[in-house]
């Protein structure tokens, strides 16, 4: 178990903050996040309509596509601070668990609400259901989601970025500056949110949010004490099979003006429910209220993000010697072209991606796609992930 300094997350914080159910107290607000990273300048079409998108999908998954290092022009320099929309939620009253702070990063085409289904949220609430086994947990948009920062979507919104606001909204929560930094957002009752001082922290993601969390863990092993790794299984059989063209994108701004108008060059957006059912959903599954959902709350994508995957192991830093429970739907279509079965090996994963943890444990949760949250029988997989932490000392 990697020992951790005592984590100051605040003193009383009184704020304005949302409407919340009883058991919980949440605050939304806005965080400066400086940040230094080394991205890089790739080859790509740009996308400024959405004949673009079509044809940017295109050059991403024909046979002769350009590898990643093919595209890459060269480094470029990111020195910039980021605001950052965040919600944190603690229980109303102190718990067992109040020492271990969540920190959950979802995955491509969403932002913070994948965590909060406010459809029937007792059964796909991961909010609701981590504070009522006693957790903490900090949700944020990613940049070029929800409230947060929409910066440029070619050179900026890279997989390198997008590490290191994990990493300094990580280590804000480790030096206690998260809050004293934080400008509250929302207007409703005013609620306290009580005194934390948590031990640990384990990070929670979903698809490509658990691949930024594993690119924290190969560069700031240190920082995390366990992850459950959703939406994500490596594996040598089926990973790469599906092209990204498989699933239709619009150019964001002409998909939604309303939506999306503040979008600019570059980002594009699943296009339909059609389209979201063959990403997230398998159908003994899927409740048609739940894909509706996901149409109503579905975010743009940043093309660069694409190009930029190999960027999680550019920097290895200190070890990680925590636990990994990855966690996919059976019938994963992304990651698994449809099954998942069969395909994937602890071994080869703790040896190749999770070198130094103390544990890496496979679990593939039935009748279930890419998008745990939003499949029928979520509030399962949520037990298994606490069953896991509770295992391994969470």
């Amino acid at each position: 178990m990697l020992s951790t300094r005592l984590v100051q997350v605040g003193l009383l914080f009184a704020a304005k903050a949302m409407a919340v159910a009883a058991s919980k107290q949440c605050v939304e607000f806005e965080v400066p996040v400086p940040v230094v990273a080394t991205n890089n300048n790739y080859t790509m079409p740009r996308v400024d309509s959405n004949i673009d998108a079509v044809q940017w999908a295109l050059n991403f998954s024909v046979w002769t596509a350009p590898t990643p290092d093919e595209r890459d022009n060269g480094p470029i320099t990111i020195n910039q601070t980021f605001t950052i929309n965040a919600q944190l939620c603690v229980p109303s009253m102190k718990t067992d668990k109040s020492d271990i702070l969540q920190i959950a990063v979802q995955g491509n085409g969403w932002d913070k609400r994948y965590w909060d289904v406010q459809v029937e949220p007792t059964e796909h609430s991961y909010v609701d259901a981590a504070i009522s086994k006693g957790y903490p947990i900090l949700m944020f948009d990613r940049i070029g989601t929800g409230k947060s920062d929409i910066p440029n979507a070619y050179d900026i919104v890279q997989v390198a970025t997008e590490v290191e606001i994990l990493a300094q909204l990580t280590a804000m929560v480790r030096d206690g500056t998260l809050l004293s930094s934080a400008r509250v957002v929302s207007a409703t009752d005013n609620v306290t949110i009580p005194e934390l001082n948590p031990t640990h922290i384990v990070h929670v993601g979903h698809s490509f949010g658990s691949l930024l969390i594993t690119g924290l863990l190969i560069q700031h092993g240190n920082m995390s004490d366990a992850a459950l790794l959703t939406g994500f299984l490596p594996n040598s059989t089926h990973l790469t099979d599906v092209p990204v063209a498989t699933f239709e994108h619009d150019f964001a701004p002409d998909h939604d003006p309303v939506r999306f108008g503040q979008f600019s060059s570059g980002y594009i957006v699943l296009t339909s429910e059609n389209t979201l059912q063959k990403v997230y959903f398998t159908q003994d599954t899927l409740e048609p209220e739940l894909l509706t959902y996901t149409e109503e709350v579905k975010q743009p994508e940043a093309v660069a993000l694409y190009a930029s995957n190999q960027q999680i192991s550019a920097n290895p830093g200190p070890a990680f010697g925590g636990p990994v429970q990855l966690i996919a739907g059976e019938f994963d279509y992304v990651n698994c072209n449809g099954d998942c079965r069969g395909t994937y090996s602890e071994k080869d994963i703790m040896k190749y991606v999770f070198q130094g943890a103390s544990n890496v444990t496979v679990y593939l949760q039935p009748d279930t796609g890419h998008a745990l949250t939003v499949a029928r029988n979520s509030s399962a997989g949520f037990e298994v992930m606490f069953s896991y932490l509770e295992e391994h000392g969470f």
